[in-house]
C-alpha cells in the first residue's frame, strides 16, 4: 500500500538541561500540520508521540520525516499511523529497541506486591460474662 500526500515534517532537539548522569536528556519535537502546531517532549520518542496526537485528531495518514538537531539526514516513516504504534524502550536490563506502544494506564507493574505474611484477621471477640462482685 502506497500512502500519498505531503509528508509530516517533525523537527526534534535535545533539552540539555534535563540530562543527568543516569539518564539521557529529554527531546522536544514539533510539527505543523494543517496550520496546527503539535509538540511533544520525551526521553525516547517524541516524534512517535506527535504521530499518536495526529491519529487521535483524525489526520489522514501520510509519510513522516523526523529531523534531529545536529544530525544530517532524517528518519522516514512511510506511515505516521505505523509510527504511532511504536515507541523506544531502554533500561538497565534491555538495550535500546523498538516495541509496541502501550498507554501508561494499560501497563501493569512488573512485580506485584506480595501478600503480607504473619498478619491475620482480627478474631471475633467473645463476650465474657460480667463479673459479679465478691461478697
Amino acid at each position: 500500500m502506497r500512502i500519498r500526500g505531503n509528508p509530516v515534517i517533525v523537527h526534534q532537539r535535545p533539552e540539555e538541561a534535563t540530562r543527568t548522569s543516569g539518564k539521557s536528556c529529554k527531546w522536544v519535537a514539533e510539527a505543523i500540520v494543517n496550520g496546527r502546531t503539535y509538540t511533544a517532549t520525551s526521553r525516547m520518542a517524541p516524534a512517535n508521540d506527535i504521530a499518536r496526537q495526529l491519529v487521535a485528531n483524525g489526520v489522514p495518514d501520510a509519510p513522516m520525516h523526523v529531523y534531529s538537531a545536529g544530525l544530517a539526514g532524517c528518519l522516514i516513516w512511510r506511515s505516521f499511523y505505523n509510527a504511532a504504534e511504536r515507541t523506544i524502550e531502554e533500561n538497565a536490563q534491555v538495550p535500546a529497541r523498538s516495541r509496541r506502544y502501550r498507554p501508561p494506564q494499560d501497563q501493569r507493574q512488573g512485580v506485584p506486591a506480595a501478600p503480607k505474611q504473619g498478619v491475620k484477621a482480627v478474631a471475633a471477640r467473645v463476650a465474657l460474662p460480667e463479673a459479679t462482685p465478691l461478697k
